[in-house]
């Protein structure tokens, strides 16, 4: 009885010596419990849809933006129908070219023919979001090739007053989506030059102050300490397996290399957030016409992320008459319909079963490292991370009369798991499973390869596995 007692007491040490795991921020944890939001998407539309580019130069005439059958509500009801609950539109890309009309630049909406120069693309879009009840949300580029004060002092005053801009004219935003492609050649106002950026240069420490003081339930997408959500390091939608939440600080030489995978003693907690195009690009292409993504990988890509962990974003693109490709929106909505089949038979008896979801009580941060899942006390399913959410698919149905969820290793404070079985027809998951999943896209690429331009980025090299 005294040994019990004294490793009882070893084990109460050891639980209060071990570190507290970080833990999701309040707005991060509000989106967390929300499963609408499990799936979002990301809207690209600009310039750039006008002239074929996924990374415009910043030189591209305004007058060139001209969809003359813009319908948001056409492409909002699109994303409805494949279950994504929140929309980040693109308000300006690389190329500087702003889409509302802001009192920071020359470069924006009310230099186009469009509306007769008094359209607002964010406006019309933050409202058709919210009629069809999805939550809106911003990408703003810190990277401008347009803006002639680009790299000196003067532009960071610009980018903040942008964001402020969109942070107090649209209502409630639920993410703010910062890319990673910074500094390089450009117009700059007619330098056409290279030019490059210091560390610390756009000043994210105020930003992360101000985003929070104006959209307090907002979340935000970049590599900064105080983000909630991070890049997963590829655009193909792909998480491993055990993917964390917990990350080192993007100051760590280990952050770049833990994107995919998280780490077990991560200092700060940053969704993963995977993000892919529809189609080959993030910009429509007339000449992507058939590479859409179909509805099975869709689903497949929906397993890949949010059952491995993470957010699932999807990269939708208006054609230049401001509408959504028919293809398009035939798989998006045959993803709405196979997810939807996919989940409608849940189990709460002894009943068959194949598939199961697991969801961690995040209120102490990650802390199983190691568990199993039990059908009548036999091992059915084994893994390291739970986390935000894991599904998965048994090798074949089985029938049990308890069930039960076993953590075999945890970070000291584990405060459980809850689970949900389901059975999916066998038919319907080998065909989910059985599609290909598509090659990286042009711009990782041209990150990976340290490149700027897509000529130079060999996509033929990302070729589709399954």
């Amino acid at each position: 009885m005294r040994r019990l007692t004294l490793a009882a007491a070893l084990l109460a040490a050891s639980a209060a010596l071990a570190a507290p795991r970080p833990v999701p921020s309040p707005a991060l944890a509000a989106r967390l419990a929300d499963e609408s939001l499990e799936i979002m998407g990301i809207v690209h539309f600009g310039l750039n849809t006008f002239t074929g580019k996924e990374w415009g130069y910043g030189d591209e005439k305004p007058k060139l933006f001209n969809p003359e059958h813009f319908d948001a509500g056409e492409i909002v009801r699109g994303c409805k129908a494949a279950g994504i609950g929140g929309l980040v539109v693109v308000a300006k890309h690389h190329d500087g070219f702003c889409l509302w009309p802001t009192k920071t630049t020359g470069h924006n909406i009310s230099l186009s023919p469009w509306r007769g120069g008094k359209g607002d693309y964010v406006r019309e879009m933050a409202e058709a979001c919210r009629k069809e009840g999805l939550k809106f949300g911003v990408y703003v580029s810190p990277w401008d090739r347009n803006n002639p004060y680009y790299a000196q002092e003067a532009y960071v005053y610009i980018f903040h007053r942008q964001l402020k801009e969109l942070l107090t004219g649209y209502g409630e935003i639920f993410e703010v989506w910062f890319d990673g492609a910074n500094g390089g050649t450009g117009w700059y106002g007619g330098a056409k030059e290279k030019r490059t950026i210091p560390a610390g240069y756009y000043r994210f420490h105020e930003i992360g102050r101000f985003v929070a003081e104006l959209q307090p339930k907002a979340c935000a997408f970049g590599g900064t300490d105080w983000a909630t959500m991070r890049w997963p390091g590829n655009e193909r939608g792909i998480l491993p397996p055990d993917c964390r939440a917990t990350m080192p600080r993007t100051s760590s030489p280990r952050y770049d290399a833990l994107l995919d995978a998280g780490a077990v003693d991560g200092e700060i907690f940053q969704a993963p957030e995977a993000d892919f195009p529809l189609r080959r690009g993030w910009f429509h292409r007339d000449s992507e016409k058939g590479t859409t993504r179909t509805g099975e990988q869709l689903m497949k890509t929906y397993l890949d992320s949010v059952g491995n962990g993470g957010i699932m974003n999807i990269g939708v693109a208006p054609t230049a008459d401001g509408v959504l490709d028919a293809d398009d929106v035939r798989e998006l909505r045959r993803f709405g319909e196979i997810r939807r089949e996919f989940f409608a038979r849940e189990i709460s008896d002894d009943g068959e079963f194949n598939v199961v979801v697991l969801k961690e009580n995040l209120v102490r941060g990650e802390q199983v490292d190691s568990w199993e899942f039990l059908a009548d006390s036999r091992k059915v399913l084994s893994g390291k991370s739970v986390g935000i959410k894991r599904i998965r698919i048994l090798d074949a149905p089985v029938k049990a009369k308890k069930c039960e969820f076993k953590c075999i290793e945890d970070g000291g404070d584990f405060r459980g798991v809850a689970f949900r079985r389901y059975y999916v027809d066998p038919a319907l998951i080998a065909k989910v499973m059985g599609t290909s999943r598509v090659g990286e896209t042009q711009t990782a690429v041209m990150m990976q390869a340290g490149s700027q331009d897509p000529k130079k980025a060999d996509v033929k090299k990302a070729k589709e596995t399954k």
